[in-house]
């Protein structure tokens, strides 16, 4: 009679499925009381706006009660070595209708003050989740097959929570050093100290900051727009290109196919994009509707460029072409990078609108530069669209001349 011996690294990937069942539920506990706690404060009264604490805390409760469950079942699931079946998403245009719906309605909630802080977060929830989801749904059907449910939700958590959490992390420590070497710069360049200590005072004056024309000059100076210009349209793209896929590394032991690869990097963009639609959302209520429809391009950002890093991914693990992961990369990082910049540059320009007199040239001016910068977003998000059906077409194509045959549900890989 022989022994049974576990096959090599069965016992690792056993651990990595407890870790991946206990960090989910540890995911929905944390964010549930912290939600909850909010929730509470801003019910009792404590909150300015308890529309926004409200959505604020149930925003947070979906994402990660909601995300980090769903992660703990799929560990759990593995755990005892049971299948998951292929990701093969259907109803896409049920989804999007649904979304449309909800900017509706959800608007109509808001301008009418119907009870807006039980009416509205149902509403916004919806409208964060459903385009980063509609987008995945729409490329799984383009690659029906390619990969599992167990993998979706992995990446997915992996965007929403790993990635962002690096990425702010690494992000602030950036923008934290750049401000301080321009201020090394500014405090070496002739008449520089005068200036840091008349910048200085006038931080410290309330009087000051009150009045829109100094916080205006304040924000149009030259060395603030380089500033924003270098961290938005620079830093910000390198540093989350760069970590928005990390979920596909952590699961490149599996050598995934062209397919996969792509598909759990979209997941990764889609779960970045959840996290940012649930959150960046909130600073204008009053124009929410805008604010969540103009999201629907940064989505198709986020999933596209996903989808690129995660053949870059392909490319340098698998394939070991480091010129093409690089390129792949340098072009996710220039075309996040364009679309900032230009977002950037319409925010600011509709700040300058506000200095100048209804009617007056000057903001007939800056109107029609909105006007334009607004178009080549719309031009770009609808390139981006047309980029990211292209490229599922490309590895469509690959994947069906590779002969690279859609995952069985094997219980023995989980």
């Amino acid at each position: 009679m022989t022994d049974h011996v576990s096959p090599p690294g069965a016992s690792l990937r056993q651990a990595a499925r407890i870790l991946v069942l206990v960090s989910g539920l540890g995911i929905a506990v944390t964010g549930g009381g912290l939600s909850v706690a909010g929730l509470l404060v801003g019910l009792l009264g404590s909150s300015s706006d308890v529309r926004l604490t409200a959505t604020l805390s149930l925003s947070l409760l979906a994402l990660t009660v909601g995300l980090g469950l769903a992660l703990a079942w799929q560990g759990w699931q593995a755990s005892r070595g049971q299948r998951s079946r292929p990701f093969q998403p259907r109803r896409v245009w049920l989804w999007i209708g649904l979304f449309v719906l909800a900017v509706l309605v959800g608007q109509l909630a808001l301008s009418l003050d119907l009870l807006v802080s039980l009416t509205f977060p149902p509403f916004h929830l919806a409208a964060a989740f459903l385009p980063p989801l509609a987008v995945l749904a729409a490329v799984g059907r383009g690659l029906s097959g390619a990969t599992r449910w167990r993998e979706m939700v992995l990446q997915l958590s992996s965007g929403a929570f790993v990635s962002t959490s690096l990425a702010f992390s690494l992000e602030a420590l950036s923008i934290v050093g750049l401000v301080v070497i321009a201020l090394l710069l500014l405090a070496m360049w002739p008449g520089g100290p005068e200036m840091l200590q008349v910048f200085a005072e006038r931080l410290q004056d309330e009087t000051w900051l009150q009045d829109p024309a100094n916080l205006g000059s304040l924000l149009t100076s030259p060395v603030v727009v380089l500033l924003a210009a270098v961290v938005f349209a620079g830093i910000i793209p390198l540093v989350e290109e760069m970590v928005k896929t990390i979920g596909v590394l952590l699961l490149s032991y599996r050598r995934p196919t062209m397919a996969q690869a792509f598909l759990w990097g979209l997941a990764g963009g889609a779960g970045f994009a959840v996290a940012e639609g649930l959150f960046n959302t909130l600073g204008g209520l009053e124009v929410w509707a805008l604010i969540v429809s103009a999201r629907v391009g940064a989505t198709l950002l986020h999933c596209f460029t996903g989808g690129l890093m995660g053949l870059a991914w392909y490319y340098l693990l698998r394939e070991k072409r480091w010129l093409r992961a690089l390129g792949l990369y340098a072009s996710s990082v220039s075309l996040h990078g364009l679309w900032n910049g230009l977002a950037g540059l319409a925010s600011v320009l509709s700040f300058l609108g506000l200095d100048f007199e209804a009617g007056s040239s000057g903001q007939g001016l800056v109107a029609v530069g909105i006007i334009a910068v607004v178009g080549l977003l719309l031009a770009l998000a609808l390139a981006i669209g047309a980029g990211l059906a292209v490229v599922t077409r490309f590895v469509a194509r690959h994947s069906l001349s590779r002969g690279d045959a859609p995952p069985v549900p094997d219980a023995g890989r989980g």
